[in-house]
């Protein structure tokens, strides 16, 4: 079982909270259904999942999936080795999936938390709310105040009614329900034919039971479509995450640093250096290791002089600071070269030990086009990009993309003066 330590009133039933991530993805308008798309490098349902497992108070988790990704979401939840946290079976609708989730349950389940996989912001005050409210109400909605008026329309897209907006709120999840009572509304629901209704509370309704409100959030967003995601990443990378400490050591070991004479690279040297680390700085003006970081034989040549070390930090950089319709192909070969592929050879080459890192350094213009800098804002783009896509496929080793905060360097003194 997964501890529970919140509050004495918690402690004395058992909770199952159940995500549902069997959902194709319709209305995403791509083929890979959207809990798998990436935020910040990670799946969309397992950021959801890690919320749950942050509150420490379920005794079971579910993770309802679809056929086709039982195998792909069996896989993915190796890494949590908790035996608390299952995969199961969903059907081909929402509602189907919820029952199936509910019949799957623990036997001595008493309550449930019903989440939208697609809801990775969900925080602990809400799940802890819907728990308070459930053992008092038996079914629970999260929602929020509607802030935008709501119409009511008929058929022929004619509004019939315009409601009060102070009592029209909208619905998120989690829903949460006694098990008897949410498991009673789907058999009842079931044996009455009651086909595609996405909403559990809604079961609970049409049997006459009361539903309390708990507050949900702005932020608790649902991805439904591909501006949603673009949003939920904008909300992830401004969004404060504590970095737990750590009594690991790097006392002896080595980390290879592109661009480590100058500016970041050379801050992350002195730091590694501090920390009883090995830093191996490589560029072209480096004392021990001179190399060409836009040349691909000379980085495999420099990589396989070095042998198998625990990192590698890429930081080297160029930036130009002008029209695209000033700058000369030189230039433009150059930002290409040493920014992204002199980073992949990099990447490519490098010998990582297993569970070793690779940091990818790249920049806040990864978001959007900068103008002035154009190609130099695509190159840190294609960074974010190359990083998300060699995390999924080296499982052997962790890698990350690291956005600095706005720092005076050299190179940035060129191109931005005094700031």
């Amino acid at each position: 079982m997964l501890a529970k330590e919140p509050g004495q009133m918690f402690k004395n039933s058992f909770y199952t909270a159940i995500l549902l991530t069997a959902g194709e993805g319709i209305r995403f308008g791509s083929a890979h259904p959207k809990q798998f798309h990436r935020i910040s490098g990670k799946k969309i349902y397992l950021h959801t999942l890690e919320q749950f497992l942050a509150v420490n108070i379920f005794d079971e988790i579910l993770i309802v999936s679809s056929e086709d990704h039982f195998d792909e979401i069996s896989s993915d939840l190796k890494r949590y080795m908790n035996a608390s946290i299952r995969v199961v079976l969903g059907g081909s609708s929402r509602m189907e999936s919820s029952y199936l989730g509910l019949k799957d349950c623990h036997s001595d389940t008493e309550y449930v938390v019903i989440h939208d996989s697609v809801r990775p912001f969900i925080s602990k005050e809400i799940i802890f709310s819907n728990i308070k409210e459930v053992l008092q109400h038996r079914a629970v909605d999260t929602c929020i105040p509607s802030s935008d008026t709501v119409v009511y329309k008929d058929n022929l897209d004619m509004i019939v009614e315009i409601p009060n907006r102070t009592f029209c709120w909208r619905g998120q999840t989690p829903q949460s329900f006694e098990r008897s009572l949410i498991l009673e509304a789907h058999e009842k629901a079931r044996s009455s034919h009651f086909d595609g209704i996405s909403d559990d509370c809604r079961l609970v309704k049409e049997l006459g039971y009361p539903i309390k409100i708990v507050q949900g959030s702005e932020s608790n967003i649902k991805i439904t479509t591909e501006l949603d995601l673009f949003v939920a990443e904008q909300l992830f990378r401004i969004s404060a995450k504590k970095i737990s400490s750590s009594n690991r050591s790097i006392t002896g070991k080595r980390y290879i640093v592109t661009g480590g004479t100058s500016g970041i690279g050379k801050a992350l040297c002195e730091f590694l250096e501090k920390e009883g680390a090995i830093p191996i700085s490589i560029s072209r003006t480096s004392p021990y290791y001179s190399v060409d970081l836009t040349v691909p034989e000379q980085i495999k040549s420099v990589f396989n002089e070095i042998g198998e070390v625990d990192g590698l930090i890429n930081n080297s950089a160029a930036l130009y600071r002008m029209r695209l319709d000033e700058m000369n192909e030189e230039q433009i070969n150059e930002l290409i070269d040493l920014n992204l592929k002199g980073l992949i050879y990099c990447c490519k080459y490098a010998q990582i030990k297993k569970r070793g890192h690779i940091i990818n350094i790249a920049s806040s213009s990864f978001s959007r086009g900068r103008s002035l800098y154009t190609v130099y804002s695509a190159t840190k783009a294609a960074v974010v990009n190359f990083t998300q896509g060699l995390a999924a496929e080296r499982k052997d080793i962790f890698v990350n993309a690291l956005i600095p905060q706005r720092t005076k360097t050299l190179m940035r003194e060129k191109a931005f003066g005094e700031e």
